[in-house]
Protein backbone atom coordinates (compact mmCIF):
# COMPACT_ATOMS: atom_id res chain seq x y z
CA UNK A 1 0.00 0.00 0.00
CA UNK A 2 1.32 3.36 -1.30
CA UNK A 3 1.50 6.02 1.73
CA UNK A 4 0.27 9.50 1.41
CA UNK A 5 2.43 11.76 1.48
CA UNK A 6 1.52 14.84 0.28
CA UNK A 7 -2.37 15.11 0.71
CA UNK A 8 -4.62 15.24 3.36
CA UNK A 9 -3.85 12.14 4.90
CA UNK A 10 -0.73 12.19 5.21
CA UNK A 11 0.45 11.52 9.01
CA UNK A 12 1.32 15.14 9.92
CA UNK A 13 -2.45 16.45 8.63
CA UNK A 14 -3.70 13.16 10.60
CA UNK A 15 -2.08 14.30 13.76
CA UNK A 16 -3.15 17.96 13.70
CA UNK A 17 -6.35 16.86 12.87
CA UNK A 18 -6.53 14.34 15.87
CA UNK A 19 -5.23 17.34 18.02
CA UNK A 20 -8.10 19.54 16.93
CA UNK A 21 -10.62 17.04 17.36
CA UNK A 22 -9.75 16.81 20.81
CA UNK A 23 -9.45 20.39 21.83
CA UNK A 24 -13.16 20.77 20.22
CA UNK A 25 -14.52 17.86 22.40
CA UNK A 26 -12.86 19.62 25.47
CA UNK A 27 -14.13 23.13 25.03
CA UNK A 28 -17.60 21.84 23.58
CA UNK A 29 -18.04 19.26 26.56
CA UNK A 30 -16.03 21.08 29.97
CA UNK A 31 -14.93 24.37 28.95
CA UNK A 32 -17.85 26.82 27.96
CA UNK A 33 -18.90 30.26 29.86
CA UNK A 34 -22.44 30.32 31.48
CA UNK A 35 -23.20 34.35 31.44
CA UNK A 36 -26.61 33.90 32.61
CA UNK A 37 -29.60 31.54 31.94
CA UNK A 38 -29.81 32.51 28.32
CA UNK A 39 -26.16 33.19 26.82
CA UNK A 40 -23.50 30.85 27.27
CA UNK A 41 -20.19 31.52 25.03
CA UNK A 42 -19.10 28.25 23.85
CA UNK A 43 -15.82 27.90 22.00
CA UNK A 44 -16.43 24.54 20.13
CA UNK A 45 -16.39 25.67 17.42
CA UNK A 46 -12.64 27.49 17.31
CA UNK A 47 -10.97 23.97 16.31
CA UNK A 48 -13.55 23.23 13.45
CA UNK A 49 -12.66 26.94 12.28
CA UNK A 50 -8.94 26.17 12.39
CA UNK A 51 -8.88 22.86 10.66
CA UNK A 52 -11.13 24.25 7.53
CA UNK A 53 -8.81 27.48 7.53
CA UNK A 54 -5.46 25.46 8.08
CA UNK A 55 -6.09 22.00 6.46
CA UNK A 56 -9.33 22.97 3.92
CA UNK A 57 -12.19 22.33 3.57
CA UNK A 58 -12.28 18.36 3.68
CA UNK A 59 -10.20 18.35 7.06
CA UNK A 60 -12.85 21.01 8.36
CA UNK A 61 -15.50 18.81 7.87
CA UNK A 62 -13.70 15.39 9.34
CA UNK A 63 -13.10 17.43 12.39
CA UNK A 64 -16.51 18.34 13.05
CA UNK A 65 -17.91 15.18 11.75
CA UNK A 66 -15.30 13.06 14.54
CA UNK A 67 -15.59 15.26 17.09
CA UNK A 68 -19.79 15.49 17.14
CA UNK A 69 -19.58 11.78 17.23
CA UNK A 70 -16.88 11.54 19.52
CA UNK A 71 -18.26 13.94 22.16
CA UNK A 72 -21.55 12.56 21.77
CA UNK A 73 -19.91 9.16 23.19
CA UNK A 74 -18.01 10.44 25.33
CA UNK A 75 -20.25 12.69 27.22
CA UNK A 76 -23.17 10.46 27.53
CA UNK A 77 -25.84 12.68 25.09
CA UNK A 78 -27.10 9.00 24.35
CA UNK A 79 -28.49 9.50 20.95
CA UNK A 80 -26.41 10.56 18.22
CA UNK A 81 -28.23 12.79 15.62
CA UNK A 82 -26.81 13.09 12.59
CA UNK A 83 -28.47 16.17 11.07
CA UNK A 84 -27.12 18.11 13.81
CA UNK A 85 -23.67 17.58 13.00
CA UNK A 86 -24.65 19.54 9.69
CA UNK A 87 -23.79 22.42 11.31
CA UNK A 88 -20.46 22.44 12.19
CA UNK A 89 -19.71 20.51 9.36
CA UNK A 90 -20.40 23.34 7.18
CA UNK A 91 -18.31 25.75 9.82
CA UNK A 92 -15.06 23.98 8.54
CA UNK A 93 -16.46 23.94 5.17
CA UNK A 94 -17.21 27.24 4.90
CA UNK A 95 -13.70 28.20 6.69
CA UNK A 96 -12.03 25.68 4.51
CA UNK A 97 -13.60 27.31 1.25
CA UNK A 98 -13.17 30.82 2.16
CA UNK A 99 -9.32 30.85 2.91
CA UNK A 100 -8.62 28.68 -0.21
CA UNK A 101 -10.77 29.76 -3.04
CA UNK A 102 -12.52 33.43 -1.58
CA UNK A 103 -9.49 34.96 0.29
CA UNK A 104 -6.74 33.01 -1.26
CA UNK A 105 -4.52 33.40 1.65
CA UNK A 106 -3.36 31.71 4.53
CA UNK A 107 -4.49 34.66 6.64
CA UNK A 108 -1.20 34.74 9.06
CA UNK A 109 -0.52 38.41 8.84
CA UNK A 110 -1.78 41.05 10.96
CA UNK A 111 -3.55 42.34 7.66
CA UNK A 112 -5.50 39.54 6.59
CA UNK A 113 -7.37 39.22 10.69
CA UNK A 114 -10.35 41.02 8.94
CA UNK A 115 -10.94 38.02 6.42
CA UNK A 116 -10.42 35.30 9.51
CA UNK A 117 -12.79 37.34 11.18
CA UNK A 118 -15.22 37.45 7.95
CA UNK A 119 -14.64 33.86 7.60
CA UNK A 120 -16.31 32.96 11.77
CA UNK A 121 -19.15 35.15 10.96
CA UNK A 122 -20.12 33.86 8.16
CA UNK A 123 -19.71 30.34 9.37
CA UNK A 124 -21.26 31.52 12.62
CA UNK A 125 -24.30 32.83 11.36
CA UNK A 126 -24.74 29.42 8.71
CA UNK A 127 -24.20 27.13 11.97
CA UNK A 128 -26.20 28.73 14.56
CA UNK A 129 -29.07 30.43 12.84
CA UNK A 130 -29.68 28.74 9.25
CA UNK A 131 -29.03 25.15 9.89
CA UNK A 132 -28.27 24.73 13.25
CA UNK A 133 -32.09 26.21 13.83
CA UNK A 134 -33.88 23.60 11.80
CA UNK A 135 -31.85 20.52 13.05
CA UNK A 136 -32.14 21.31 16.37
CA UNK A 137 -35.82 21.82 16.33
CA UNK A 138 -36.21 18.55 14.44
CA UNK A 139 -34.07 16.62 17.22
CA UNK A 140 -36.41 18.43 19.59
CA UNK A 141 -39.56 16.59 17.93
CA UNK A 142 -37.90 13.08 16.87
CA UNK A 143 -36.20 12.57 19.70
CA UNK A 144 -37.25 14.74 22.55
CA UNK A 145 -40.60 13.86 21.31
CA UNK A 146 -41.65 17.35 21.74
CA UNK A 147 -45.42 17.67 20.40
CA UNK A 148 -45.82 21.21 19.27
CA UNK A 149 -45.66 22.46 15.74
CA UNK A 150 -42.86 22.19 13.74
CA UNK A 151 -42.82 26.20 13.46
CA UNK A 152 -43.65 27.31 16.59
CA UNK A 153 -40.51 25.40 18.09
CA UNK A 154 -38.55 26.29 15.13
CA UNK A 155 -39.19 30.29 15.74
CA UNK A 156 -38.75 29.60 19.71
CA UNK A 157 -35.52 28.25 19.22
CA UNK A 158 -34.67 31.20 16.32
CA UNK A 159 -35.63 33.64 19.16
CA UNK A 160 -33.40 31.88 21.55
CA UNK A 161 -30.31 31.69 19.80
CA UNK A 162 -31.05 35.33 18.46
CA UNK A 163 -30.59 36.43 22.44
CA UNK A 164 -27.44 34.04 22.96
CA UNK A 165 -25.72 33.70 19.73
CA UNK A 166 -24.03 36.67 18.19
CA UNK A 167 -22.14 36.90 21.16
CA UNK A 168 -20.47 33.56 20.80
CA UNK A 169 -20.39 34.21 17.03
CA UNK A 170 -18.43 37.47 17.94
CA UNK A 171 -15.95 36.25 20.77
CA UNK A 172 -15.08 32.66 18.63
CA UNK A 173 -14.42 35.89 15.82
CA UNK A 174 -11.49 37.41 17.94
CA UNK A 175 -10.34 34.15 19.55
CA UNK A 176 -9.95 31.73 15.85
CA UNK A 177 -7.90 35.69 15.08
CA UNK A 178 -6.10 35.57 17.79
CA UNK A 179 -4.90 32.08 17.65
CA UNK A 180 -4.57 32.06 13.52
CA UNK A 181 -2.12 34.96 14.02
CA UNK A 182 -0.07 33.40 17.15
CA UNK A 183 0.09 30.17 15.75
CA UNK A 184 -0.24 29.80 12.51
CA UNK A 185 3.39 30.92 11.16
CA UNK A 186 5.62 29.54 13.57
CA UNK A 187 3.69 26.16 14.12
CA UNK A 188 1.34 25.17 12.00
CA UNK A 189 2.63 26.46 8.53
CA UNK A 190 5.92 24.66 8.47
CA UNK A 191 3.42 21.33 9.68
CA UNK A 192 1.28 21.50 6.59
CA UNK A 193 4.04 22.56 4.43
CA UNK A 194 6.14 19.44 4.96
CA UNK A 195 2.79 17.34 5.27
Amino acid sequence: MKRNQNGIFSTRNLILMAALIAMQIILARFLSIQVSDILRISFESVPVILAGMWLGPLSGAIVALVADILGTIIHGYGVWFPPIALGPILVGVISGLSTKYVFRSDLSSTRESWKVVATVLVAGIVNSFLIGTVTTTMYSIIVMGNTNAFSVLLWSNFLGRLASKPVTILVNAVLVAVVNRAVYRPVIRPIVHRA
